[in-house]
């Protein structure tokens, strides 16, 4: 079964309506009603998809982009593929980093395992594996799955939507977010995995956190 994610997109958004919240001036003749429903790399994306170039070195890549607009340097735009509306932007990793945040808002402050104080430590929509275990003190969140044979050491905490697979061992004090763990993995005591890196949008304006 395909995993659901860990953020909620943003219902799409007319290709007009998202210049017009990036200060962004389309081309004349660009499609303003084409909708684009999700934000992606130049090599992933595809129709409904807006991507960005903020690197020469990927020319390459935006030749060959399926996108349906890409946010790139005016010195860029000639270089965008006729099938993709070019947005010209002086910064499009910050313009990239705002549209984020437009389709993606929850993204930009952490989730709790949890639903509210009080849930218990093994939240009633996770589902544990016969044959796991759970140490004291450990906490598996919301819609979080857990795999036979895996052990969750003391004062772990395995957040939202996090997949943990088969005969792993999660050591005491581990936290999981936004993390899909395999089959037989060790993570020894204090690791953190899927916490945000360092993600910003750096300019004149200050620092503008990326969604990650």
């Amino acid at each position: 079964m395909e995993h659901p994610g860990f953020f909620t997109r943003s219902e799409p958004m007319a290709l007009g309506v998202l210049a017009e919240k990036l200060g962004i001036q389309l081309p004349e003749g660009a499609d303003r009603a084409l909708m684009i429903r999700d934000v992606r790399p130049l090599g992933e994306a595809a129709s409904g998809h807006l991507s960005f170039l903020d690197n020469r070195k990927y020319l390459p890549q935006l030749a060959t982009t399926q996108a349906a607009a890409c946010l790139v340097a005016p010195g860029f735009v000639a270089r965008v593929p006729a099938a993709t509306v070019a947005m010209p932007v002086a910064q499009p990793y910050r313009a990239f980093a705002q549209a984020l945040a437009l389709f993606y808002p929850d993204a930009l402050h952490p989730k709790s395992a949890m639903t509210e104080a009080g849930d218990p430590l093994v939240h009633p929509s996770a589902h544990v594996e016969a044959g796991a275990r759970i140490e004291a003190g450990a906490v598996v969140g919301r819609e979080a799955q857990i795999g036979r044979g895996t052990v969750i050491a003391a004062g772990a905490v395995v957040g939202y939507r996090v997949t943990v697979g088969r005969d792993c061992f999660i050591g005491p004090g581990v936290s999981l977010t936004n993390a899909l763990v395999g089959d037989r993995v060790i993570l020894h005591a204090g690791v953190r995995v899927g916490q945000d890196g360092f993600g910003f949008a750096m300019g004149a304006q200050g620092h503008l956190k990326v969604p990650q």
